[in-house]
């Protein structure tokens, strides 16, 4: 087994590390943001993100999967099928974007010309080169993460200028897709084939029938993960969307990381080390994949419980009177964040194994208890019966993919209720010491 392939925890110091430093960046350009613009532009902009981001998802083919499955994952014919797929693809989400843009800035109450600009995004993105895919199927973590931080680093520049110099919604708008640009050019630096408009019906067979799943799972993931601020944009001022959005931006920061690490690392190590005729799990490399999560679970269930307990009083230093409410909301967003970290690594285990549709049918359910509950929350509680609403769509992600787990024999559920343990110990212990001070809880601003 090559070096590439061998050992797990040094790459996963590496996803973290630079994760923190990501982490960093994205702190800052909020900050910036909030302090230059108002709550209603930022929730202009997650309206614009969740359009993004949408219809990139709905049309997802899982092209880095495909790479890193398929024994073709590095031929060149494969990986410019996979360009040229990624290309079309593009174009026509672009194309969709702009043909719906007059109907959503009509629903949402925005300006076109917002929605016009960001249908670009998908057709500036789709533009990359497939070295970070290639990256991802060699296990090449550093170079990877490297990427991913020189592309946010350039991106918070972009937004800072645009925000110091604009000081109106197409700062935030052009930093978007300024960054795209800029990360997708960066993408030809990396080792890449020449790349030319490919279609090779088996390689494209090959990418479709590995993806039907996926792109279900992307589908029901997008609705599940953007469905409250979509529904929200309906039923809550544009003021407070954009300080509910500054708060979720925040709560996500532990599960995109935990996505990181599952997918760069866990999904590879997970389908490297499985018997490609039993599908067996060797008992050394269960072991070794417990470890890296015991130690990451460990410390992400620390800082998100120190957070939640002391989230009203970060807000209030960093973001100033006008996001005040947007600690309360933290607090209560990290619930559901929890659980959803656990979850992204049970997917990717999943995922290694072998199971798309497994994970396309958990995140379906996730949806369809979302859709649900958000709006009995909201009519029960308000916006923070909504809040409340999430954890319980995390769960049923969770158990469905423990299922799939227990057949294959890699679950961890013993780790993850300790882990919960320590975690409600933890913000306990916080919020014992902030009462003994009388700072009362953080969550005393609900209303």
């Amino acid at each position: 087994m090559s070096n590439a392939r061998s050992g797990i925890g040094s790459k996963s110091l590496w996803t973290i590390g630079t994760y923190v430093v990501s982490a960093g960046i994205r702190f800052a350009s909020n900050i910036v943001l909030s302090r230059l613009l108002g709550p209603e532009i930022l929730g202009i902009v997650v309206i614009a993100q969740a359009v993004r981001v949408g219809t990139d998802l709905l049309s997802d083919v899982g092209l880095e999967q495909n790479v890193i499955h398929s024994p073709a994952g590095e031929d060149t014919d494969f990986l410019n099928t996979a360009w040229t797929i990624q290309v079309i693809r593009g174009i026509l989400i672009s194309l969709v974007c702009l043909a719906l843009s007059p109907l959503l800035a009509g629903f949402y109450g925005v300006d076109t010309r917002v929605l016009f600009a960001i249908s670009l995004a998908p057709f500036i993105s789709a533009m990359m080169s497939t070295g970070i895919y290639t990256l991802a199927k060699r296990l090449d973590v550093r170079t990877r993460n490297l990427y991913d931080l020189a592309s946010e680093a350039v991106g918070l520049v972009i937004t800072v200028i645009l925000a110091f110099t604009l000081r109106n919604v197409w700062a935030p708008i052009f930093g978007i897709l300024l960054a795209i640009a800029f990360r997708s050019a960066l993408s030809y630096w990396l080792p890449h084939p020449r790349h030319r408009l490919t279609l090779s019906k088996a390689h494209a067979w090959d990418i479709f029938h590995f993806s039907k799943w996926i792109m279900i799972s992307s589908l029901a993931f997008y609705a599940a993960v953007y469905i409250d601020r979509l529904y929200l944009g309906r039923v809550v001022t544009l003021a407070t969307l954009g300080i509910y959005g500054l708060a979720k931006a925040i709560s996500d920061l532990p599960a995109t990381v935990a996505g990181r690490l599952a997918f760069q690392i866990v999904f590879p190590f997970v389908a490297d080390k499985r018997d490609g005729a039993s599908g067996a799990f060797a008992e050394p490399a269960r072991k070794e994949l417990g470890r890296t999560r015991l130690h990451f679970l460990l410390l992400v269930a620390g800082g998100i419980a120190t957070v939640m307990a002391w989230s009203d009083v970060a807000v209030h230093m960093l973001y100033g009177q006008r996001y005040l409410d947007a600690g309360w909301m933290l607090c209560l967003l990290l619930i559901g964040s929890w659980i959803a970290v656990v979850a992204q690594l049970n997917e990717a285990i999943v995922f290694g194994c072998g199971q798309p549709k497994v994970v396309s049918f958990a995140n379906t359910i996730r949806i369809a208890v979302i859709a649900a509950l958000l709006p009995l929350g909201f009519a029960i509680g308000g916006l923070a019966g909504a809040i409340l609403a999430l954890p319980a769509t995390e769960l049923c992600r969770y158990g469905i993919l423990l299922a799939a787990q227990r057949r294959a024999r890699i679950t961890y559920v013993r780790q993850d209720l300790a882990l919960t343990l320590v975690l409600v110990l933890v913000v306990a212990g916080w919020v014992g010491i902030r009462m003994a001070i009388g700072l009362g809880v953080p969550w005393s601003m609900i209303h």
